[in-house]
């Protein structure tokens, strides 16, 4: 059975309410979001349609690095996370937040698949190292599918599945707890 853990040695995933709306919104203002809307209606409708939401914490510094969610569950028992670190951060966290991120999304519900969608089709980017790479299958490309920055861009759709990481994960999570 999976403990929904929270915390690694380098950060811990804090649960995000109404009143953290302005800091999220910040994080990924910041980090020029696409499709970001204006904050007043992103405050408003802030954690509709998700089933957690985290600020990511950086237990050296104490500030706030990042932001993580996880939507709500389908009946399939598909959900999709995303992380959105500070570019000084996302190196050196990125792999830690993704695993607390998927773990705790198989650790609440009887989830079956963590989607991520990506611009990039390089799955090493969300630090999963060789080792523990084939947690992540990709699934899907959708060509030209999104438009940021004047350009339109593939998305890249990749899938964690829960067989991989009963198996992986936990070992993955060894490591990082």
């Amino acid at each position: 059975m999976l403990f929904p853990h929270t915390g690694s040695r380098q950060v811990e995933l804090r649960p995000a309410g109404a009143t953290d709306a302005t800091q999220a919104y910040e994080i990924l203002f910041r980090l020029g979001a696409a499709g970001l809307p204006v904050i007043d209606s992103y405050v408003r409708s802030f954690g509709e349609g998700l089933s957690a939401c985290f600020l990511v914490h950086h237990k050296g510094t104490g500030e706030v690095v990042g932001l993580s969610t996880l939507s709500s569950p389908t009946s399939a028992g598909h959900l999709r996370m995303e992380v959105h670190l500070s570019t000084e951060s996302a190196e050196e966290l990125t792999r830690d937040v993704h695993a607390l991120t998927a773990n705790f999304a198989f650790a609440m519900w009887r989830t079956r698949k963590v989607y991520l969608h990506r611009s990039s089709p390089d799955v090493a980017a969300i630090g999963f190292d060789d080792e523990f790479a084939p947690l992540v299958r990709a699934e899907a490309v959708l060509p030209d599918h999104t438009y940021f920055h004047g350009r339109l861009w593939d998305v890249h759709v990749f899938a964690i599945h829960r067989e991989d990481w009963d198996i992986q994960g936990v070992d993955l999570l060894k490591q990082i707890v």
